[in-house]
């Protein structure tokens, strides 16, 4: 036996209306009209605009990377106006990152490097070569532990 639910509108009631009160399509284009008004007023703020990404960094950083019998070099080119003494270089596991300040204290940074071998830090130098880009020679572990303190050899043998 199948039960069936019936449905009795009482006389006088108001019947669900069957179509919509507004046109899907008037729905619709109010809200392209709303967006596009929206769209235009974030475009005119002071300071927005869609073709003017803001200003431009006023130096970068060039860095490579290249490896040596005992270690791996970093060559780091600052074209524009680097702050004196802000260049950092930060290490993680074997990639590696240029980070410095511009002359308006901006930030700014290499892109990432990929180092060729697992270095560390004891033991490495830093000059600048003949085009003024700073050269950082950065000893792999197994040649910093030769290039250790020099102490007592026979202390060493013991």
């Amino acid at each position: 036996m199948a039960l069936r639910k019936r449905i009795v509108l009482r006389p006088g009631a108001r019947c669900p209306p069957t179509e919509p009160l507004v046109p899907l399509t008037t729905t619709c284009r109010r809200y392209r009209v709303a967006g596009a008004c929206l769209l235009f007023v974030l475009l005119m703020l002071p300071g927005a605009s869609a073709s003017d990404p803001g200003p431009a960094p006023s130096a970068a950083l060039t860095a490579s990377v290249s490896d040596t019998p005992d270690g791996v070099r970093l060559r780091i080119q600052a074209s524009g106006d680097v702050e004196p003494g802000s260049v950092e270089v930060r290490f993680a596991g074997r990639k590696a990152v240029v980070l410095a300040r511009d002359a308006e204290g901006r930030a700014i940074r290499s892109q990432p490097l990929r180092l060729t071998a697992p270095v560390v830090e004891e033991g490495s130098s830093a000059d600048y070569d003949a085009d003024g880009a700073l050269v950082i020679t950065l000893l792999k572990p197994a040649t910093a532990r030769d290039a250790g303190p020099k102490g007592d050899p026979e202390a060493a043998a013991r």
